[in-house]
């Protein structure tokens, strides 16, 4: 395993879907992201409720900040599966906040898990796997 870092070492900052969707990111390190978003109406469906849509890029994207954190800079790990549960209906105008985890980084595969919470309430969880694309340092016995 490598030393953990920021993957943005001035400071996390969205990238442009993030951005758009007006995600911040509160926070990042080899234990823990956490990002957190302020649904408006705009992120509603067609009945009042937060798209679970919404949901599954605020999951995509912490799921994402805590694997990165945990390989060495330059190296990519997207995502190649992610698994939502909803669990209850998130509303617009209150904060949103998802940690998430690296359960796991092994030299090709890393694991996560995070679940987004609205008011203490948890309101939706993922599972993820990401492919590891680079050389990882050999482990030492």
């Amino acid at each position: 395993m490598t030393d953990a870092h920021d993957p943005h070492a001035d400071g996390p900052t969205p990238g442009p879907y993030s951005r758009l969707l007006g995600f911040r990111y509160v926070g990042v390190d080899e234990h823990e992201a956490v990002v957190e978003a302020d649904p408006g109406p705009e992120h509603c469906n067609g009945g009042g409720i937060v798209h679970g849509g919404f949901l599954a890029s605020l999951l995509d994207t912490t799921t994402g900040w805590a694997v990165h954190a945990r390989v060495p800079e330059g190296v990519a790990a997207p995502h190649v599966q992610l698994s939502v549960q909803y669990v209850r209906a998130a509303v617009p105008g209150v904060p949103l906040v998802c940690r998430g985890r690296a359960t796991g980084v092994g030299r090709r595969i890393g694991s996560t898990e995070a679940e987004i919470t609205q008011g203490g309430r948890l309101v939706a969880r993922a599972v993820g796997s990401h492919a590891v694309l680079g050389d990882l340092p050999a482990r030492t016995a």
